[in-house]
């Protein structure tokens, strides 16, 4: 069936899996898996395709491709069964159902779950069983989600690999030697080798689209605050965003005007800039040139494409972003170093270890990060979006060598702003590996973002290839 178009497999699955036929025992096909959510909540909601397959799919590719991939920390499955059997029995009684009814979702490991071990990838959490859940997931779950478990991160959302001393290395789909990225790294892995249609991630330099960018697949940082941060076992709560792994931007369009009851906004003009200063200084070759042809692609679909001047240098986030950022993570953790100091990796260790930013050197960043914000907005003024290549690499190899400032060089940028950020697949490089188009819009510009994105995929289907994991 690969060969059919999508609105074609949705007919045959419409019309081939009637539900009394999967209720005699049908077995689920792996097409499932490479639908949109979109599509499967079309297909639950008219009863053509249970929610129980649907999440029984799933599990079973979580089966079968987990213990090579180590997307997940934890598997929930027989709470996904059971959410799942709920949701079949609600629509058999035709009552109303959610508007995400049987979609299967993972959620990163820095999300508290109630009664589901949340362990934000650290040794300090390995025992932790929240009593409720975070906000996100709460309101996923009232949506009519299916939580498929938690998925791996980088100890404690610090840092751009996923390469986790308690709880194993996550592995990129399209090349297992390699890092997903991070430190949502578990939840892209998840959702490129088809392991979850959506996951949650949290985004405190780039963790969200980064990983979405070396895993091919679709990360949407909203505006700062639009996505609550409660439950979140963060660390930088100036820096720190809730957002959305997917596979289309129509999926993270989707789940996000769920999450905030914001209506999609129609498209409308909308004027492009292109960020070369700072954000193309860097790129690897076959980045270079696949940024080139995807800014091709935006020009046929946005009234206006021209090259901007952004207000960055190579300075700019080691005066607002660093001494903010190492000091409430030092705060933060402060007293758990002092009593538990054989809970820290080596490596965060020596974040702890290291001098704290004095106050005054705080509040010298402070007044940097605000008036960098103001430059910002001034330049949103002219355009709507700006446009950037995601990483300036592709995936390296898990055993390196692994440049972590390179890869946060274009997507902390707008965590200091707080700007809604999105990552889109736009090709490969030489060795097959994915490539990302980073689309950036002023604060509360989201529906902007999401437009020029889904406009973009409208005329490309790299978002379409799916690794084969061997």
């Amino acid at each position: 069936m690969n060969s059919l178009t999508r609105r074609e497999l949705l007919a045959a699955l419409a019309g081939t899996w009637g539900f009394a036929r999967r209720q005699s025992g049908a077995a689920p096909s792996d097409d499932l898996l490479g639908l949109d959510v979109v599509d499967l909540i079309a297909l639950v909601t008219a009863r053509r395709v249970s929610a129980l397959e649907i999440t029984n799919a799933y599990l079973g590719r979580i089966e079968s491709l987990n213990p090579a991939i180590a997307a997940f920390i934890t598997v929930t499955a027989d709470r996904a069964r059971a959410d799942a059997r709920a949701i079949d029995a609600s629509l058999a009684r035709k009552a109303a159902g959610g508007p995400l009814d049987g979609v299967p979702i993972a959620h990163k490991d820095l999300f508290e779950t109630a009664g589901v071990r949340t362990t934000a990838g650290s040794r300090l959490y390995e025992r932790y069983i929240p009593q409720r859940d975070a906000d996100i997931v709460r309101a996923l779950s009232r949506a009519g989600s299916v939580m498929l478990g938690k998925t791996n991160t980088h100890e404690l959302g610090g840092g751009v690999t996923t390469i986790n001393p308690f709880y194993g290395t996550t592995h990129n789909p399209w090349d297992r030697r390699r890092i997903p990225g991070g430190s949502s790294g578990g939840s892209a892995a998840a959702v490129a080798a088809g392991m979850a249609a959506a996951a949650t991630g949290s985004d405190t330099g780039g963790s969200v689209r980064i990983p979405a960018a070396l895993c091919g697949c679709v990360g949407f940082k909203p505006s700062f605050g639009r996505l609550s941060t409660r439950g979140l076992l963060g660390a930088c709560p100036t820096f720190d965003h809730a957002g959305l792994l997917t596979r289309s931007v129509a999926d993270a369009a989707l789940i996000f005007g769920t999450l905030t009851r914001a209506a999609r906004s129609p498209q409308t003009s909308i004027r492009v800039g292109v960020a070369r200063n700072f954000f193309f200084e860097a790129l690897a070759p076959d980045v270079a040139r696949a940024i080139e042809v995807a800014i091709g692609v935006v020009r046929t679909v946005a009234t206006d494409v021209r090259d901007v001047t952004f207000p960055i240098d190579g300075k700019t986030m080691a005066a607002v972003f660093e001494p903010i950022g190492v000091a409430e993570i030092q705060a933060h953790f402060a007293a758990d170093w002092k009593t538990r100091p054989d809970a820290f990796s080596p490596a965060f260790a020596g974040v702890l270890r290291a001098e704290r930013p004095s106050n005054d050197a705080v509040a010298a960043a402070r007044r940097a990060l605000a008036a960098y914000r103001r430059d910002v907005a001034t330049l949103f003024q002219s355009v709507d979006v700006v446009v950037t290549p995601t990483v300036p690499v592709t995936a390296p190899l898990i055993d390196g060598p692994i440049d972590g400032e390179l890869i946060l060089r274009n997507t902390l940028p707008f965590n200091a702003t707080g700007t809604p950020a999105l990552s889109v697949p736009c090709g490969f490089d030489g060795q097959g590996l994915p490539i990302g188009l980073q689309l950036v819009g002023a604060v509360g510009q989201d529906a902007a973002v999401l437009a020029l994105g889904r406009a973009y995929q409208a005329q490309t289907s790299w978002h379409r290839r799916q690794p084969v994991v061997h």
